[in-house]
């Protein structure tokens, strides 16, 4: 019956193989450990470039404008002034304004109902304002909201301007009266206004759905370096500042990118890395260098199918703790690496832009002062270069691997296909061997395999061997017993018949016949017997340790009153041999044996016994002179016999091989040959000592 493929030993194998995949998944585990160690080495690199740029930034203090003080809360905000490529238009719209979306000050009331967004913007002779402020009911007039100035001029005056207007459209700031310092007054939102004047600060304002924009242009050559914005909101009372409306050294500084600072930073900053400055309050002072640009896979993806590609980005590892973008032109920082290294804590991120495979990795510590924190240091790099060794090492492993498990794999079903052949051939020796009806038909090859495969044949063989032996046993023993029947049944039917027929006289001749045949029917019964209770006293036999010389002296002894015609010779049994096996059982197959070299005896000559003690076997020798063996003929198989003519005794041919059972029960052998001048045979018992 054919064996559908997934039920056989080469499906079973192919599954097996499947276990092979552990050793990619074993390699990957490696890599990630690789990377593990690669990250936490390049964190820690990170952290000392920041630890040495921050120590450089001593000796350029006089860059920085205030510290920050671990545990405070930023209130007031200074206001950076971004360099412009070209002016925006003050129109009151925000149609611009997503270029500079991500550098808006942001200045928020404590119940978030009033927002003010502040860009400040510089371009060849202007300071350009862009506010936005977020205000559910924004009022116009002389009572309405109002956005007020502060600067201080190039002599280090201050100067106060208010910008409330009558209605949305153009807008032109008035100037305030001066403020006496430390006057309460002066710091009021209902001041007297100074007279009209004709101010140079001019702009836009626009209302919208959220709120008002505000865009305003002034002179850059009427401020100098400070700068400080504060909205009124006239229905909420509510007033937010971006710094200090008085006195003049109290306002909001204006900063701006530092030329010799960013030239420091170029000097020390590493390839395809990137460092920022801050000043205390996040604001980029300086920045150098650029992350690496390429992808991780770049270097290589001339080289590898785009399906390989995406395999590989799927199964790097992109660990980010956040999204977040941070573009070169930034200039406020406000990430957390950046924020706790402003609170006095060093603190790092692993972060991942909304654009791109390769995390980067940031670095923050502060720039400490005797005062406090006066800034921070941010260094960044990408993970191109542990993934691009990644990417090596995976492709590697991915080609290694599928060429093994595809090697691996062949060489099994090669090895699945090769032992299903074997088995296939052993299966049909088997079904040739038997026949239909459960006979034996033919014999098994004898495997020349050492696994196994090989043992399994030759089991088989062996098996086959015992059933041919069995049917030979029972076909030999029908044969036998109507042979050996036929002749005593003759005897007593014809007597029977012949006693009907004949006198009183002859009666009794015939009966005596008749009583004779009884008796060779009685022996050849007890013949059988003989036979089934061997077997059933080889079941409940137990060795014993004893002297197989004296059993033979006593056995020999025995046996030359029951054979007065044939002279019995023992040899080699005068000292102690010791065996370990049933007595009985030893004695009985001794009996046998002598008996049979008794009948092929030629008379007067001798019947020997021989009787040899190793170190590990006990020999013992049965030999006689007459006939040889028979060819072509094993005399050890059951119902085998050899005699010829008329035998007063009954002979079923199970002497020899009940001598073989008793023997093969004691874990030993027998073997018959003729003897070396050819005149008789020597049959040899070999029993292993045992322990």
């Amino acid at each position: 019956m054919a064996t559908r493929f997934w039920h056989s030993v080469r499906f079973k194998l192919l599954l097996v193989s499947l276990t092979l995949l552990g050793i990619p998944l074993a390699g990957y585990r490696f890599i990630e450990e690789t990377e593990h160690f690669l990250r936490d080495a390049q964190d820690q690199a990170l952290q000392t470039t920041a630890a040495s740029v921050a120590n450089l930034m001593h000796a350029h203090s006089d860059a920085f404008n205030g510290v920050a003080k671990p545990g405070s809360v930023l209130t007031f905000r200074n206001l950076y002034a971004h360099p412009l490529g070209e002016p925006p238009q003050v129109d009151g719209y925000r149609d611009e304004w997503p270029r500079y979306g991500d550098n808006f000050a942001v200045l928020r009331s404590v119940d978030d109902t009033l927002e003010a967004r502040i860009f400040v913007g510089l371009h060849d002779r202007y300071l350009y304002l862009l506010i936005g402020v977020r205000d559910p009911s924004p009022d116009f007039g002389e009572t309405g909201d109002a956005v007020d100035i502060a600067l201080t001029d190039t002599d280090g005056l201050l100067h106060r301007y208010r910008i409330q207007p009558q209605a949305p459209g153009w807008v032109t700031a008035r100037p305030l009266p001066a403020a006496s310092d430390g006057s309460a007054e002066t710091e009021a939102l209902d001041v007297p206004e100074a007279a009209p004047s004709d101010s140079p600060i001019r702009g836009e304002w626009q209302s919208d759905r959220a709120g008002y924009t505000l865009e305003l242009r002034l002179p850059r050559s009427m401020l100098s370096d400070r700068l400080s914005l504060r909205f009124f909101d006239s229905r909420s009372r509510q007033v937010l500042a971006s710094g200090h409306m008085y006195p003049a050294e109290a306002l909001g500084r204006i900063v701006q990118r530092s030329p010799g600072l960013s030239a420091v930073l170029a000097e020390v900053t590493p390839p395809a890395t990137r460092v920022w400055v801050t000043d205390h309050q996040g604001l980029v002072l300086a920045s150098a260098g650029r992350l690496d640009a390429n992808a991780p896979l770049s270097a290589d993806q001339q080289q590898m199918p785009w399906f390989i590609q995406d395999l590989i980005l799927a199964v790097l590892p992109h660990d980010a703790e956040a999204v977040i973008d941070l573009p070169a032109d930034r200039t406020q920082l406000f990430v957390r690496p950046v924020v706790d290294a402003l609170s006095g804590r060093p603190s790092s991120l692993r972060r991942r832009p909304p654009q791109g495979n390769a995390v980067v990795v940031s670095a923050a510590v502060p720039i400490r002062s005797a005062e406090g924190v006066k800034g921070a240091v941010l260094v960044e790099q990408t993970t191109n270069a542990i993934l691009s060794i990644q990417n090596l090492a995976l492709q590697r492993l991915f080609g290694v691997t599928l060429l093994f498990f595809a090697v691996t794999s062949l060489g099994l079903l090669m090895f699945a296909s090769l032992l299903a052949s074997r088995i296939k051939r052993l299966r049909d020796q088997v079904e040739r061997a038997v026949s239909h009806d459960g006979r034996i038909i033919g014999r098994l090859e004898d495997g020349h395999g050492r696994d196994e495969i090989g043992d399994l044949g030759r089991s088989f063989a062996s098996v086959l061997e015992r059933l041919h032996e069995y049917n030979h046993y029972l076909e030999a023993m029908a044969s036998r017993l109507a042979h050996e029947l036929r002749t005593p049944l003759a005897v007593v039917r014809s007597s029977l018949d012949n006693a009907e027929l004949a006198g009183e006289a002859d009666r009794h001749t015939y009966t005596a016949r008749a009583r004779a045949g009884a008796a060779r029917l009685e022996r050849i019964l007890l013949r059988l017997r003989e036979a089934s209770g061997l077997e059933q006293a080889l079941r409940q036999a137990e060795p014993e340790t004893f002297d197989v010389a004296a059993l033979l002296r006593h056995q020999i002894d025995g046996l030359r009153g029951s054979l007065p015609d044939c002279v019995l010779r023992l040899d080699g049994a005068d000292e102690q041999i010791m065996l370990r096996g049933v007595p009985d059982l030893i004695s009985q197959a001794l009996d046998k044996l002598i008996a049979n070299a008794a009948d092929f005896h030629t008379p007067g000559t001798a019947v020997t016994v021989r009787c040899d003690g190793g170190p590990r076997h006990v020999a013992i020798q049965v030999g006689n002179r007459g006939a040889a063996l028979p060819r072509d003929v094993d005399v050890l198989q059951s119902m085998t016999s050899v005699r010829s003519g008329q035998q007063d005794e009954p002979h079923l041919g199970l002497g020899l091989y009940l001598v073989r059972l008793i023997v093969e029960f004691h874990g030993g052998a027998v073997a018959a040959r003729d003897r070396d001048d050819g005149d008789g045979v020597v049959i040899t018992l070999t029993l292993p000592r045992g322990t």
